[in-house]
C-alpha cells in the first residue's frame, strides 16, 4: 500500500513539475496583466449589482468586482489588460447603465479611472517567506534531532526535511496540474499545511519515544 502512495505522490510531484516547467502556473486576473476601473458612485451601492452590470458589458471577459471605499460609493472591476481605444466605447456603456440604474448623472470623465497594472512575478508572491519558513524548518530539525535522538538523529532530521518537502511539492503539484489561479490565499494554505506536517510528525515521533523509554524501563523492572 505504501509503495502505492508514495508512487502516485511521485507521479503527482513529476507532472506538476513538468506542466510547471513548460506551461507555468496560472496567475489569478489580480498577477496578471490587467486593467483595473475604478468607478467612484457617490452613493453606497451593492457590490452584486455592478457586477451583474459588469457582466452585461464585458461578457466574455473574467471579471473581478470588489468595493475600495469604506462608505461602498467606489468600486473597481479588474479585467485582463484592454487598450484606452477598447475600452471607450465599453466605459460609456458602464456609465450608463450606472447612472440608470441608480438616477445617477455620473460622467466617464469625472467619474471613472482606468489603471493599467503590470503582470506580477509569481516569485515575488513566494519570496517573503523564503527566509522564514527555511529559518523555522532549521529550528524545528534542530529541536526535532535534540528532542527525538532516540530514534536515530540522522532519521529524525531526514524525515521532517523529506515530508515536509513532499508535502509542499505535493500541493503545488496540484494546483499546477489543475490549473488553479494563484492568488493571495495560496500562501497562507500552504503554510497550514507545513504547520499540519511539522505538527503529525511530532505527534508520531512523541507516541514513538514514549514507547521506546516504556519499553526501556520494562526491560529494567
Amino acid at each position: 500500500m505504501k509503495k502505492i502512495v508514495y508512487g502516485g505522490l511521485a507521479c503527482i510531484i513529476i507532472l506538476g513539475a513538468v506542466i510547471t516547467l513548460t506551461m507555468g502556473l496560472k496567475a489569478d486576473i489580480s498577477y496578471r496583466k490587467n486593467v483595473e476601473i475604478s468607478i467612484h458612485i457617490g452613493k453606497k451601492v451593492d457590490i452584486e449589482e455592478i457586477e451583474q452590470i459588469a457582466k452585461e458589458v464585458f461578457p466574455k471577459e473574467t471579471l473581478k468586482v470588489q468595493g475600495i471605499e469604506f462608505f461602498g460609493d467606489t468600486v473597481s472591476i479588474t479585467m485582463d489588460s484592454k487598450t484606452d481605444k477598447e475600452l471607450k466605447e465599453k466605459l460609456e456603456q458602464l456609465n450608463t447603465k450606472i447612472n440608470e440604474k441608480y438616477s445617477l448623472e455620473n460622467t466617464v470623465e469625472k467619474n471613472i479611472r482606468v489603471i493599467h497594472n503590470p503582470k506580477v512575478k509569481l516569485s515575488s508572491i513566494i519570496k517573503p517567506y523564503i527566509a522564514p519558513i527555511a529559518i523555522s524548518m532549521l529550528i524545528i530539525m534542530l529541536y526535532a534531532v535534540i528532542r527525538y535522538k532516540k530514534l536515530g538523529m540522522i532519521q529524525t532530521a531526514l524525515t521532517y526535511f523529506i515530508y515536509t518537502f513532499v508535502g509542499e511539492a505535493t500541493y503545488l503539484s496540484i494546483i499546477a496540474i489543475t490549473r488553479f489561479p494563484i492568488n493571495r490565499m495560496v500562501v497562507p494554505v500552504g503554510l497550514v499545511l507545513y504547520i499540519m506536517i511539522i505538527t503529525t510528525l511530532s505527534f508520531i515521533n512523541e507516541r514513538k519515544l514514549s514507547q521506546m523509554i516504556q519499553t526501556e524501563n520494562n526491560k529494567k523492572k
